[in-house]
């Protein structure tokens, strides 16, 4: 099974995957394309990025899905980066579809398409994540989009026909891998 993890920063992301991993050693998961890029740029990248690395982390996430392996849980997938970049584009007054984003959007559904199974770990109320966080309205606003795409489908990028599925899961670290286990095949 194909598995990415998605939602905004410290949401619990790398958390439901090394949860995941500890009882499903067959399973792997690559580095998350931040990581990726820093690791072969051997450069420190933003946590609020630009939107030239915004999209040179959105091929690198849609080249990682593209490889054909099983047994893999990626943490982000290119949803992710549009999110961040309609944050950064100011989603409310450009529409997404009139930037150099959408013209990848060919590429991201072709990505998705090897995808089964998107997680999306919303920010909500009842479970919140105890860090300490230098933008938190830079976070809510992503978390925003990420709503708009999952919910609304407002950039329509999924697949049509082979559609992978898309469940939202919150709760405590043990309550949501228990919900991700009961999804595999």
């Amino acid at each position: 099974m194909r598995i990415a993890i998605s939602g905004t920063h410290y949401i619990g992301k790398s958390t439901l995957i090394a949860d995941f991993l500890k009882h499903h050693p067959e399973y792997q998961s690559p580095l998350e394309p931040y990581y990726l890029l820093q690791e072969e740029k051997e450069v420190e990248l933003s946590l609020e990025p630009s939107l030239e690395s915004l999209l040179e982390q959105l091929h690198c996430s849609s080249e990682q899905l593209m490889e054909n392996k099983d047994n893999i849980i990626f943490d982000r997938c290119p949803v992710d980066f549009i999110a961040y970049a309609m944050v950064l584009l100011g989603i409310e007054d450009i529409d997404i579809n009139d930037s150099e984003v959408s013209e990848l959007f060919p590429e991201v559904k072709e990505a998705l398409d090897t995808l089964d199974l998107i997680v999306f770990l919303p920010i909500t109320k009842a479970h919140p994540i105890e860090y300490t966080e230098e933008n938190p309205a830079y976070r809510r606003a992503a978390d925003k989009c990420f709503k708009r795409i999952y919910r609304d489908d407002h950039c329509d990028i999924f697949p049509r026909f082979n559609h992978p599925r898309i469940i939202e899961i919150c709760g405590s670290p043990s309550a949501r891998l228990k919900i991700l286990e009961s999804y595999l095949f």
